[in-house]
């Protein structure tokens, strides 16, 4: 079976229909990724601040963690959690963090592996997944 991985890109990290390296970086730990053995891209996108200014990739966890020295760690986000700032956390049993340094190297070569799940704007997709 092979393992991947779905993260929501927020419109800002979009040009020209491609994902731009800056959008692969971390919030917390990791980089916040849900994997799709717990999630739909369309869970994924809806787990999002604001669903319809995201879209949806995929990594295959294994192309992840052939870059300099990432791990993909499985993370779920349990009942009563709470971020850094004191927010309550959603339970959420997909969820995973992409931990290692993202330099500008390593965020190049993470821009190279993804697969669109839900382009932006894509309702029709969006409704199917």
């Amino acid at each position: 079976m092979m393992l991947q991985s779905s993260c929501a890109i927020n419109r800002v990290f979009i040009t020209g229909g491609d994902v731009t390296p800056n959008a692969f970086r971390d919030q917390g730990p990791g980089m916040s990724v849900d994997w799709n053995k717990y999630s739909t891209p369309l869970e994924t996108r809806n787990r999002a601040r604001n669903p319809s200014a995201n879209a949806v990739i995929s990594m295959i966890a294994g192309e992840i963690r052939k870059i300099e020295a990432l791990v993909v760690d499985h993370d779920p986000i349990q009942e009563n959690s709470f971020d850094e700032k004191g927010n309550r956390l959603n339970p959420n049993r997909a969820h995973s963090e992409v931990i290692g340094e993202k330099t500008p190297e390593v965020r190049m070569k993470l821009s190279r592996i993804f697969a669109w799940q839900i382009r932006l704007n894509d309702s029709a997709k969006a409704a199917e997944v």
